[in-house]
């Protein structure tokens, strides 16, 4: 096309060396001037895409490697827990099953089998939660926790209804709500009468209910109880209430989903547990 429309200028036209070659010079430039600003944006275009798929590739790369260094130190966190506190779990079954031998008095024998046998759930319980065993590791049903309580000295009365089929993480959920409720109830009111309702409906409802105690609290200060059930209510797909009561006892109540939740097939461990009548 350039060469055509200054061909008929040479042809018509007597122009000296010097113009001649300055205005065909001038003609090529100005023709190929698009052809060079496209090249320049395409190939402004890819370094931007490269650049773009350099820094993707490195975030990918830093996150991997964080995710990897989590996931050593939660390793090491594991090893050292089972370590310690399954020594002494250990030692306690052993030490139990001993004195269950040995011990005239049947009262004795029962309460260390008893004894023994929590000692050994509760290794069992801190393997599974660590990922030491299968994540299909049997809990006690609510009515054998409740039955245990009260073999302890706590007057528990449960109310269940509804029949509904919940998630092994909502039925965790709730088992642990109870559990640690319990647990804590002894450590922060001791004496008091507990109630707990559970209502398998859809959405499923547990509520846990102290009154005052009537012997000095067996715990020292507070801790992070509350939001460890929480965050593992919150992660099953549910939220936690917690409130003091009139009376001076104390209420947490859990509402779960009966279906799938975030941690279906999983058992994410949270320190502590919730206080019935104060945190942990």
């Amino acid at each position: 096309m350039t060469v055509a429309s200054i061909a008929p200028v040479l042809m018509t036209q007597a122009i000296p060396i010097g113009p001649l070659l300055l205005a065909t010079a001038f003609a090529f430039g100005l023709a190929a001037a698009p052809t060079a600003l496209g090249a320049l944006i395409t190939t402004r275009k890819e370094l931007t895409q490269s650049l773009y798929e350099t820094r993707r590739a490195r975030a990918a790369e830093l996150e991997a490697q964080e995710t990897s260094a989590r996931a050593a130190e939660r390793a090491r966190i594991a090893r050292e827990i089972h370590d310690a506190v399954g020594h002494h779990a250990t030692l306690i079954a052993v030490e139990s099953a001993a004195l269950a031998a040995t011990a005239p008095d049947d009262t004795v024998r029962e309460t260390a089998l008893r004894l023994r046998a929590l000692a050994k759930e509760s290794l069992a319980e801190m393997r599974a939660a660590l990922g030491l065993l299968n994540s299909d590791t049997n809990y006690p049903s609510l009515q054998e926790l409740i039955d245990r309580a009260r073999v302890a000295g706590v007057a528990v009365t449960l109310c269940e209804t509804g029949e509904a089929d919940l998630s092994p993480a909502v039925s965790r959920a709730l088992f642990r709500v109870v559990q640690e409720s319990l647990t804590n109830v002894t450590k922060h009111a001791p004496g008091a009468a507990v109630t707990v309702t559970v209502d398998r409906a859809s959405p499923v409802r547990v509520t846990v209910v102290n009154g005052p105690g009537d012997l000095p609290s067996l715990a020292e200060g507070g801790g992070a109880g509350l939001h460890g059930l929480s965050e593992r209510v919150r992660l099953a797909g549910g939220t936690l209430t917690t409130s003091y009561r009139a009376d001076g006892g104390f209420s947490v109540s859990a509402v779960l989903p009966p279906g799938k939740s975030k941690v279906d097939g999983q058992d994410s461990t949270f320190g502590g547990g919730a206080s019935a009548a104060a945190t942990a």
